[in-house]
């Protein structure tokens, strides 16, 4: 193996489960920027990280549940650092927060972050690949990268697909990547995507959207009852075209419609496994769900259980605790 090509693997797999959460965030701070770090999921902790080293470049694989980076002014004094991190979330989640600006973060989502500014990540699932590039390698192609952190990258622009096939084959195929001159052919050829994906951009059009997108949903979570909530009505209640409002949701993958009966069907699941409903089938049409049979398909599908198994398990476990009283 060259010299330039190194690789690193950890996992919290055989770690007791009390140590694991401080074992994740040592590898982790090993390999990433010095921050503060919190566990968010109230499930046991499980991580993997691999990384592998390509060169100045260090490509970070993390799986995990959600899980928060705090990385503060003291932070930033004590341990500088002068890179550029690029976040692929490929089938991950989070959140991100830099210099006044906060997106969520989606699958297949595309994000910059600056370790020689504060910064706060939410970060969880599978696949997410981060990217250590030397702000050198970066700096005379995209001046101005400091102040265009925390933006998800609109994907259909020109640059930003090809971008995230680059790493992915890095991630999955590395054995093709070790040798020198590949090495450094690897680094110009991403750091000309990474351009070429930034000033594709058009950011006053991705603020708006991205401000419109937030708007939307929080406008979706308090009206996610309503009978009446969809593409149509979205647009109307924001004074914005159809178009302006698919456009928004397509910047993170995603659809009005998918979303609301993802939110719907995770509200369900939440209400059933609280055991706050009698009846399901009043429950999915309290819900919007007009078509129960539906209901019953998508939500096995989303949660790999049915409605009624869920509630089910409720009594059951209500039932264990009265007995024991």
């Amino acid at each position: 193996m060259s010299e330039l090509s190194q690789h690193f693997a950890y996992s919290t797999q055989d770690i007791a489960q009390q140590e694991r959460f401080d074992y994740w965030t040592d590898v982790v701070l090993k390999h990433c920027i010095p921050a503060q770090s919190q566990c968010l999921s109230s499930q046991a902790f499980q991580g993997e990280l691999y990384v592998n080293r390509l060169g100045s470049l260090d490509l970070c694989s993390l799986n995990s549940e959600i899980h928060h980076w705090d990385r503060t002014a003291q932070h930033v004094r004590q341990c500088p650092q002068d890179d550029i991190w690029l976040g692929f979330m490929e089938n991950g989640f989070g959140s991100l927060s830099q210099g006044g600006r906060s997106t969520p973060l989606h699958s297949n989502d595309l994000v910059l972050y600056d370790a020689a500014q504060g910064f706060q990540l939410d970060i969880g699932g599978q696949n997410n690949h981060l990217l250590r590039i030397p702000r050198a390698l970066v700096q005379p192609h995209i001046p101005d990268i400091a102040q265009l952190t925390a933006i998800v990258l609109d994907h259909s622009r020109p640059g930003v697909s090809p971008l995230k096939e680059m790493i992915k084959h890095a991630v999955y195929m590395p054995m093709h990547i070790q040798q020198p001159i590949v090495i450094e052919r690897y680094h110009d050829t991403l750091i000309q995507l990474l351009s070429l994906s930034v000033v594709s951009q058009d950011f006053k059009v991705v603020h708006h959207e991205e401000d419109l997108y937030q708007k939307l949903m929080r406008y979706i979570q308090q009206h996610l009852h309503s009978p009446e909530l969809n593409l149509a009505h979205l647009a109307t209640a924001h004074h914005v075209s159809t178009r302006t409002i698919t456009r928004a949701f397509a910047r993170h993958q995603q659809t009005p419609m998918a979303v609301i009966w993802q939110l719907r069907l995770k509200r369900c699941y939440e209400i059933l496994q609280q055991g706050r409903v009698q009846h399901i089938s009043q429950l999915a049409f309290d819900m919007g769900f007009s078509d129960f049979s539906h209901f019953s398909h998508a939500f096995k599908k989303a949660f790999g259980l049915s409605a009624q198994t869920l509630l089910s398990q409720h009594k059951q476990g209500s039932q264990r605790i009265s007995l024991h009283s």
